[in-house]
Order: structure tokens, then C-alpha cells, then sequence
């Protein structure tokens, strides 16, 4: 328990985000102009839940949703919904009106 409960959990964590830090800057589309190179990477968001939409993320920090697109799946996105629905969440940052289209 201790090995996988503990070590293999955080070290994939770990793992997860410097994946999404380093691929998704070198592939995918880019939804918004950025200064930086971050890019939507389709399969890296499936692998870590919504992390893959990095170009997204980096066009808005602080919303909570990283998947802008209807094709853009982001489990955590759903996952905060769901505390948001059992009021669990509150206060979750969401685009203002213009910004929830892109460019």
C-alpha cells in the first residue's frame, strides 16, 4: 500500500506535469495567440485529465476550465462542475462572456 499509495501516486503527479510542461510547448494547435509557445496537445489531455489544453490555460490562468472547445475533454473541468452541482465549490473562476470564444 505504502509503495503505490504513496510513491508510485506522487511521482506520477510529478511525472504529469513535466510531461505537459515540456511536450506541449514543442506540439499541437494553438487556439490563442500567446507569447509563449504553448500549444493543445489532444492526447496529452486525455492522459492527464484537461492538462493538455496548456495553450488554453496559458490565454487564461485563472479560469477554472481548460477545455474551450465542445471536443476539448477536461475531466477536471467535469469533476469541478460536479462539486460546483453539490455546492462543494464556490467562487470557480469562469471566462466573462466575450472571452468564451476563441480569438
Amino acid at each position: 500500500f505504502v509503495l503505490w499509495g504513496i510513491f508510485v501516486r506522487a511521482v506520477w503527479l510529478w511525472h504529469s506535469t513535466w510531461f505537459i510542461n515540456s511536450v506541449t510547448h514543442l506540439w499541437g494547435y494553438r487556439t490563442f495567440e500567446t507569447a509563449d509557445n504553448s500549444r493543445n496537445l489532444w492526447w496529452a489531455a486525455l492522459l492527464t485529465y484537461g492538462e493538455g489544453w496548456h495553450n488554453n490555460h496559458h490565454a487564461h490562468p485563472q479560469v477554472a476550465k481548460a477545455g474551450w472547445q465542445w471536443w476539448e475533454i477536461d475531466v477536471t473541468w467535469w469533476a469541478i462542475n460536479l462539486l460546483r452541482w453539490l455546492n462543494l465549490a464556490r467562487k470557480v473562476n469562469l471566462p466573462p462572456a466575450p472571452m468564451r470564444s476563441p480569438r
